[in-house]
């Protein structure tokens, strides 16, 4: 909470934080029967577990959409938690303590309510159910930055890929081994992960207008397209032209939107060319030239005054391992491999 400037993504994150903090706590307070001094925190941690797969997915829209909101509909990810409290409260909250000690370990074990059993399951189905959905909302949010960045680093999210495997992994112990020291050790764990990647993850998009929509596939994108065949071949024309002689491949964080705006096309218009037409999204486009561009540059430095990796920021890479992932997707070889053989 003390980080500057923050967005929606760190509030989200925050009230995250807060919620598995508590939940880890009560935890900690039934570990040590403490529920036989005050046993109503037992049923304060019933419905939490609901809470964590609706705050992950809010927290991943938030770091990918800069102008991102809470709505309504985001609400109703939080309605089956309300639920479980509202249905549990008289049991859980209107009674004495003995009274709640017995319904807890005698009632529950015995003969539980009707809802307590369809809560149970969706306790347990809704960590893989938002892990899942988060995994596909950023399997499309890679395929956006393909179709309109030229670099990668700080923007995909790889951090919290992980992080979402971590969570997998941690229900997989919830369904499958069922104990509950296991799960709050590697929940204690993934709240120091996520805290330390969190704090650190800037916005992502500043402008979100270099943003365009794939929320759809590129087949239903392009459909209704405006775009004549004719219109196709002279902006592909254009498109060339300019990369050819302005090399606009050079500048590290070069955008979609960057090079619609010098042709003057529409960002839709001109990734739909490239896709169609060239059948490769932005990133490889701009980075095949790159590569080329490095290739011509190793070449022509016979004196090796220059390291690998000067000519590669000189032939527009802003990092070391994009460069080396790039240079080897392309040619098949590491750069340093494809010196011995261009000298050879």
């Amino acid at each position: 909470m003390n980080k500057k400037k923050k967005g929606l993504a760190d509030k989200i994150l925050a009230i995250w934080m807060f919620v598995l903090g508590v939940h880890i706590f009560l935890y900690y307070l039934f570990y040590i029967e403490y529920y036989n001094i005050f046993p109503h925190f037992m049923g304060v941690a019933q419905p939490v577990p609901m809470l964590h797969g609706p705050l992950l997915l809010l927290y991943i829209q938030a770091l990918i959409y800069p102008n991102a909101r809470i709505s309504k509909t985001h609400l109703l990810h939080f309605i089956p938690p309300l639920l479980f409290y509202i249905l549990i409260f008289p049991d859980a909250f209107l009674t004495t303590g003995p009274e709640l000690l017995k319904f807890a370990f005698e009632t529950l074990q015995t003969d539980p309510p009707l809802y307590w059993g369809i809560f149970m399951i969706l306790n347990q189905i809704s960590g893989a159910v938002y892990v899942v959905w988060s995994l596909i909302i950023l399997k499309k949010h890679r395929k956006n930055i393909a179709n309109n960045f030229s670099y990668i680093e700080k923007i995909n999210l790889d951090w919290l890929v992980k992080l979402i495997i971590g969570m997998a992994v941690i229900w997989a112990v919830v369904l499958i081994v069922q104990l509950d020291d296991y799960i709050y050790i590697a929940a204690t764990a993934f709240v120091f992960l996520i805290g330390y990647f969190g704090s650190r993850q800037g916005a992502i998009f500043t402008d979100n207008s270099a943003v365009t929509n794939i929320s759809k596939s590129d087949a239903d994108k392009y459909r209704k397209s405006s775009l004549t065949s004719d219109q196709s071949r002279q902006y592909l024309d254009a498109l060339q032209k300019l990369i050819e002689e302005e090399k606009p491949y050079l500048e590290t964080k070069i955008t979609l939107k960057d090079i619609s705006e010098r042709l003057g096309v529409h960002p839709n218009h001109l990734s739909q060319i490239i896709n169609e037409q060239l059948k490769v999204n932005f990133y490889d486009f701009i980075n095949q030239y790159r590569v080329e561009e490095f290739k011509k540059r190793l070449t022509e430095d016979t004196t090796k005054k220059f390291t690998l990796l000067a000519h590669a920021y000189d032939s527009g890479f802003s990092s070391k391992s994009s460069f080396n992932e790039v240079f080897k997707k392309f040619t098949g070889l590491t750069p340093s491999q494809y010196q011995k053989e261009a000298i050879s």
